[in-house]
């Protein structure tokens, strides 16, 4: 049967008239007091049924001033990384009764600014708001101005909130640098995308080539400002990289998905991995694709991070005493690229 649209949404009034009773005996069975016989109770329950009456609980929670939601504002739904830590979420709050209104910002500071207002007018139990990307002055004013508890995800480096669970982006460039000089890698390349929008891969970008700095190292770079962050821009950028800079003999990139596209480049083109060429990814999401070549990668415990910004939320909301939590820590994860 094909869904079509219906003149208005069905009321409680509708409901009533359907069932023989008051408005308030309808109110009593959804709500399951008062003393209704279980001939009534069942005539109501068929009538909601028949009718697709959907209670409205928005309306009854502003009405009360309380709610059982939390807003969740990411950067992308369609990202491994933050459907994993939504999935890590939902599994500390449903439990207790809450759920999740999520939204994404596709890392544009006036798309940010105009879906927080639309959040925080619904007037959320609690925030979850992700951090690592630009913010404009009015989201910042917008978020002093919040009437409920805030906690911060992925960026530990920007503390936000009551509370931050992430790691430091700025550390992670670094242990992938440490790790090239290790390997003996010295003729080393970055490359990524829209680091003008990702403040989290612009600070591992810059932990990366700082540390490479005091060793005497130079980076290559080649970015793009509007590729996608996935395989096929890893791909392309890749070919860039190697056209110009043909001795390069390691290569950091964004993500593990960039990576994966330049590694399937460079085997395409007969270079042998990592004898001839390196490569390393970061976020950990290739970990369990693996079929053949390993990738290596820094692993980001995402679900994790999920569960412990729910955790914090819960204990903001019961006012139990909440320390500042300390840096996720990461994890290289050693494979058989580098």
């Amino acid at each position: 049967m094909n869904w079509t649209p219906k003149e208005r949404n069905v009321t409680i009034s509708d409901v009533a008239e359907r069932a023989g009773v008051s408005r308030m005996t309808v109110s009593k069975v959804l709500r399951d007091t008062g003393s209704i016989s279980l001939k009534t109770r069942e005539r109501v329950l068929a009538a909601v049924e028949e009718l697709g009456y959907v209670k409205n609980t928005l309306a009854g929670q502003l009405s009360s001033r309380k709610s059982s939601i939390i807003a969740v504002l990411i950067p992308s739904v369609s990202d491994v990384i933050f459907a994993e830590m939504l999935s890590g979420i939902n599994s500390v709050i449903r439990p207790q009764g809450l759920s999740t209104l999520i939204a994404e910002s596709l890392f544009d500071p006036l798309i940010e600014h105009e879906t927080l207002s639309n959040l925080l007018s619904m007037q959320p139990a609690g925030l979850i708001l992700s951090g690592g990307i630009s913010q404009s002055d009015d989201t910042s004013a917008l978020l002093k101005k919040r009437r409920c508890p805030l906690v911060s995800v992925w960026d530990s480096d920007t503390r936000i909130g009551d509370d931050t669970i992430g790691l430091s982006h700025a550390a992670a460039g670094s242990m992938m640098a440490e790790h090239f000089l290790e390997r003996g890698f010295r003729k080393v390349a970055y490359i990524g995308s829209e680091l003008h929008l990702d403040i989290c891969a612009r600070k591992r970008f810059d932990g990366f080539t700082r540390t490479l700095a005091m060793h005497d190292c130079t980076v290559k770079t080649t970015l793009s400002d509007e590729l996608p962050r996935q395989s096929v821009s890893g791909k392309l950028l890749t070919e860039q990289l190697m056209q110009t800079h043909s001795d390069i003999s390691a290569i950091f990139y964004l993500n593990d998905a960039m990576a994966i596209g330049g590694l399937q480049w460079l085997a395409d083109k007969g270079y042998e991995i990592p004898t001839q060429v390196a490569v390393a990814g970061f976020n950990g999401t290739s970990i369990n694709q693996t079929v053949h070549t390993q990738l290596t990668t820094l692993d980001v415990p995402r679900r994790e991070i999920g569960c412990k910004a729910a955790q914090s939320i819960l204990k903001l909301l019961e006012d139990k005493p909440l320390q500042p939590s300390p840096p996720i820590e990461l994890q290289l994860v050693q494979g058989s690229t580098t």
